[in-house]
């Protein structure tokens, strides 16, 4: 699902028909059985009415995830100050990012006495997250966030857990639990990319054009960000990524793909892990989507990813109930992720930020390039808790 102003007005939309829908149903039916001025409904009208009651339900969890993505990415707010609605204030919140690179470049597209400038972007990966309740994102998963106050930055790395508590009769010698921690100390590493040059004339289409921009270059350091977190190898400026890590639980491929990512939930579970979240690739959430009883049989679950947890036909009894699941292609095909994120902690040195410059030979063609970069840094605190699945041969 791709996440856009567009979108969530679909949803408010869709949300008023159904209200609308449900009010007619109940005013086109006939006087029954009252209890004082309370009429009741038949079992029929009941359940049909509370058919309403749920997909309005749904159209509101559904419009504030979206709502809190597209404020996460940058293009909307979660309070609309002054009463406007939501395409009203982003409309506004455009126009304020543009007037920001406007002076950044001098003033505008004609007086650029300043040719290079900076340009904050709001709310791309804040410290402080709300978990949501469906992760549009790999990155939603990775709520342990904290603000760095240098390139430094220290953490301890829990490498044993062995749990010897038991009953002691008095006086006797106590056994001793295995908890042992190693201090790491890493830098955060740019993640940073370039635009190709374009025409200073496209600010003339400034909300339109700067929003375009803005967007691009901000879900391109996610991206980058994502994959370094992910697969990184910790040489060079790469950082250590979680498939690199040493202690990770490995899950190796055990018959097919369905009974791979169930033994990692076990494997968690023998151990004592409590994992918040799934990751696949979208070839691999195709396969669970796609598995039948046999070649023209009916579908054996509800699905990966969007799974509504019915009962029969549902996936929760491979995923467990409760995890949240994400596609991503920073998850490379033919492995799955399992783990308790918290243990993944995501260190930000520099919030996401764009520059702008049109100095030099750019001056002379009139013509600017924009780069978006921000400063991060990971830390796996429990390598343990993370159970990496094979799911091929």
């Amino acid at each position: 699902m791709i996440v856009t102003q567009g979108l969530l007005d679909r949803l408010v939309a869709r949300r008023a028909n159904v209200l609308a829908e449900a009010d007619a149903y109940m005013a086109t039916r006939q006087p029954g059985k009252r209890e004082g001025d309370r009429r009741v409904l038949s079992p029929g009208e009941t359940a049909t009415y509370m058919g309403f009651v749920d997909t309005i339900r749904d159209l509101d969890e559904q419009t504030k995830e979206v709502r809190s993505e597209l404020e996460r990415m940058g293009r909307a707010p979660v309070k609309t100050p002054g009463g406007l609605d939501s395409r009203a204030y982003a409309r506004q919140w455009s126009q304020r990012v543009a007037d920001q690179m406007s002076q950044a470049m001098g003033g505008g597209a004609e007086g650029r006495a300043v040719v290079s400038g900076s340009l904050d972007i709001p709310q791309f990966i804040e410290p402080e997250v709300i978990p949501m309740a469906r992760p549009q994102r790999l990155i939603d998963l990775f709520t342990n966030r904290i603000t760095v106050e240098s390139n430094s930055f220290e953490y301890y790395q829990q490498s044993a857990r062995t749990n010897l508590a038991t009953a002691v009769a008095d006086g006797n010698v106590k056994p001793t639990s295995t908890l042992t921690v190693t201090p790491h100390t890493d830098r955060c590493r740019v993640v940073a990319h370039l635009s190709e040059p374009a025409p200073i004339r496209l600010w003339h289409d400034i909300e339109a054009f700067t929003s375009w921009l803005t967007s691009e270059m901000v879900e391109g350091v996610l991206d980058g960000l994502e994959a370094q977190i992910v697969s990184g190898s910790g040489t060079g400026e790469n950082m250590l990524g979680l498939l690199n890590t040493a202690g990770t639980t490995a899950v190796p491929f055990t018959t097919d793909v369905v009974t791979t990512l169930r033994s990692a939930v076990t494997a968690l579970q023998t151990i004592g892990e409590q994992p918040t979240g799934w990751a696949l690739n979208p070839a691999d959430a195709q396969t669970v989507d796609m598995l039948r009883w046999n070649t023209a049989g009916g579908f054996l679950s509800g699905g990966y990813e969007h799974d509504p947890g019915t009962g029969f036909g549902s996936s929760s009894n491979i995923f467990g109930p409760d995890v949240k699941r994400v596609v991503s292609p920073s998850v490379p095909q033919g492995t799955a992720i399992l783990g308790d994120f918290t243990k993944l902690r995501v260190y930000v040195r520099e919030d996401a930020h764009i520059d702008v410059d049109a100095s030099g030979v750019l001056f002379t063609k009139n013509q600017f390039i924009a780069r978006g970069e921000g400063r991060f840094g990971i830390g796996v605190l429990r390598p343990s808790a993370f159970a990496i699945a094979t799911l091929h041969s």
